[in-house]
């Protein structure tokens, strides 16, 4: 990889680690969603990053791509917080999550198992490790938490201004799918645990991302391109949000993601640079 993406990495994985702790370290018993996301995105900026996703605040069931719009919804007590964060240098992007129980923990397991899991997955990643190896790793894991892995959720590579680039990682054994990791790869690692069967529902899409044309030449579409470029956007970082409507048919959605049963759901995450022999955490 070449030095200066290297560093830029590095960079977005400091800051993405810092402004992770923090916003757990702020969730409080009623609190407002989007204050919290707002501090996360506030914080990103003020450490000189950019934010590369909306803050993903996921509750309890709620698994990932839930971000507050304007309202009212506040944390509540016992409340299992899932904080997903996303931080970009010049387009290059780190992304990590934690989960934390709030006044309660009663799921600590569920969160334990999780951050077990992620441990074990970066302990094995190198250059020619196949990603099925990975999934079996952290399913193992999982299990002998006497939890379960939820298998429709999977790790990702990462690219340039590319949230999921292409490469997908299981966290289950057994996977009919699996690539070769090469020296250089940016892949997200993020194991999710629940008590329930492991199956994921979609709901509402809160998150939007841009299917870049560059024919298409309607003034709003051109706006979003260049604020956004293809990373995800939210309604409320849209001056004209009844633009969405307009555009629909250049957009690429990420719904709302919710346990098939309604159980609880923990997530661990870190942002990793494969290397000929081991790895770098870019998101310790």
């Amino acid at each position: 990889m070449d030095p200066d993406i290297m560093q830029k990495y590095l960079e977005a994985g400091r800051i993405a680690s810092k402004v992770r702790n923090q916003t757990a370290k702020a969730v409080e018993e009623n609190m407002r969603l989007i204050d919290i996301a707002e501090y996360a995105e506030n914080l990103t900026y003020e450490m000189g990053a950019k934010v590369a996703f909306p803050c993903n605040i996921s509750i309890n069931e709620i698994a990932s791509h839930y971000t507050p719009e304007y309202g009212i919804q506040r944390i509540m007590a016992n409340d299992l917080v899932k904080i997903d964060i996303g931080v970009h240098i010049d387009g290059y992007i780190a992304d990590t999550a934690t989960t934390i129980e709030v006044g309660t923990h009663r799921n600590n397991i569920l969160i334990h198992s999780a951050e077990k899991a992620l441990d074990a997955a970066i302990k094995i990643i190198r250059e020619d490790i196949n990603t099925k190896q990975i999934g079996t790793v952290i399913e193992k894991v999982i299990k002998s938490y006497n939890c379960t892995s939820v298998t429709d959720l999977t790790g990702h590579s990462v690219d340039r201004y590319t949230i999921h680039s292409g490469i997908t990682i299981p966290n289950y054994s057994n996977a009919t799918f699996g690539n070769t990791l090469h020296a250089g790869d940016v892949i997200a690692i993020e194991p999710f645990t629940t008590r329930g069967p492991g199956l994921i529902k979609q709901g509402e899409t809160r998150i939007f991302g841009l299917l870049y044309d560059k024919k298409f030449k309607d003034p709003g579409y051109q706006q979003l391109v260049s604020q956004f470029n293809t990373l995800p956007f939210t309604r409320r970082w849209m001056q004209k949000p009844d633009k969405l409507e307009m555009i629909r048919r250049f957009l690429r959605r990420y719904p709302v993601l919710i346990e098939s049963n309604g159980c609880p759901v923990a997530q661990a995450e870190h942002t990793i640079i494969v290397l000929k022999h081991g790895c770098k955490v870019i998101t310790d």
